[in-house]
């Protein structure tokens, strides 16, 4: 760090840090915390973000980008620059992720490699939910947990280990589930052989539970700091792992009680805790997740959920994190018309992390300009 702007991006970045401690310690009473991502094509007082993950800009497509660890960190590297350049509780970090395949591809599932979107899954067991005590115990090198562990010390040996290293996307023992057997046949299976869901979801849990600390291991072998999340915000290590928890949206909350709760507390007692990401409207899920031991943090679509039934619920309680989402119906007049709609219907800003970005929303071609100076009023302390 030796010019002028780095050590100021450096002091921004452990401002960052300092602020979102107290956000996940519930001690954020005078603001919401905040980053800034995409919000859409048309930006005032700045410019939009490039996707490192997203973006069809350019001329790398998502596959091109994903394959090759260098064109992948060169976007990566590219997207953390825009970001410093923005007011916001930001801490940069590189994350070697390849979406949802991870976990299912080490199971022996099919990798389809779209061009323009992230990979896609071939269940490996179709409607024979007994095939699930034939599959071998994978490793965590297995599939494409290899490239991820891979891609994991080239990002730090590149860098030097400047940027801390993000958890990869390892889905949740639900959602991994699903994918490995199909969804429909998955929730069949639910009614008609629980025996062997049970089975192929204690499977992916070890292996879950294997792979992050074998991750973990070879970030901090290489001296660099590990951030237990695929999601925002930073998390610091030891608060627990994010678990990605989409599945539910489609279960009772008696079934997750049963499938994904157990589970779950795995990976609490694994990792101190857990930091669930929900897509879809899960709020009948309330109930169940009471029943997670050291649950952290919720990470949902504010257009999904819907927020304020969950801020109303979870307000100061666990930390909260919200995007647009992704809802056809429901939508916001602009991104500070969504800022000021989630902070209205806070009770609390303790815990509230608000993500300005629409990366995964829908919008249309009213969607309004994005005035960044707007959105940083919207943020001063009360």
């Amino acid at each position: 760090m030796g010019s002028t702007n780095s050590m100021d991006a450096a002091s921004k970045i452990e401002r960052s840090k300092a602020f979102l401690e107290r956000l996940w310690a519930l001690e954020n009473d005078e603001r919401p915390g905040f980053m800034i991502g995409y919000v859409g094509p048309r930006v005032k007082n700045g410019k939009p973000i490039p996707s490192a993950l997203f973006s069809t800009e350019g001329s790398d497509t998502v596959r091109d980008r994903l394959q090759d660890p260098a064109k992948f960190l060169k976007a990566q590297l590219t997207e953390i620059d825009a970001q410093l350049e923005l007011e916001g509780d930001f801490v940069p970090s590189l994350c070697p992720t390849l979406g949802l395949v991870g976990i299912p591809s080490a199971f022996g599932c099919e990798v389809v490699w779209w061009e323009n979107d992230l990979p896609a899954i071939r269940p490996v067991i179709q409607d024979d939910a007994q095939a699930v005590y034939a599959l071998p115990t994978p490793t965590v090198r297995d599939g494409e947990l290899g490239r991820m562990l891979d891609y994991t010390r080239y990002f730090i040996e590149q860098t030097g280990g400047r940027y801390p290293l993000r958890m990869s996307d390892i889905q949740g023992p639900l959602d991994s589930g699903a994918l490995i057997m199909g969804h429909n046949n998955f929730l069949m299976a639910m009614y008609t052989e629980p025996d062997a869901v049970h089975h192929l979801l204690q499977m992916v849990t070890d292996l879950t539970i294997a792979f992050v600390q074998a991750q973990r291991d070879l970030a901090r072998s290489l001296g660099c700091e590990y951030v237990p999340s695929m999601f925002q915000p930073w998390m610091p290590d030891g608060l627990g792992v994010s678990i990605s928890n989409d599945e539910c949206v489609m279960v009772s909350a008696a079934m997750h009680d049963e499938f994904q709760v157990p589970y779950l507390n795995q990976l609490s007692e694994a990792f101190g805790g857990v930091y669930l990401h929900s897509c879809g409207k899960w709020t009948h899920q309330f109930p169940s997740l009471a029943k997670i031991h050291n649950l952290r943090g919720h990470e949902f679509g504010a257009s999904e959920a819907t927020f304020e039934p969950v801020l109303e619920h979870f307000g100061g309680k666990i930390a909260l994190a919200c995007r647009v989402g992704l809802h056809r119906d429901l939508k916001f007049a602009g991104m500070a018309d969504y800022v000021r709609r989630v902070k209205a219907a806070s009770k609390t800003y303790r815990g509230l992390f608000i993500n300005v970005d629409i990366t995964n929303g829908l919008i249309d071609d009213d969607w309004h300009e994005t005035d960044l100076h707007e959105i940083y009023r919207l943020f001063d302390p009360v």
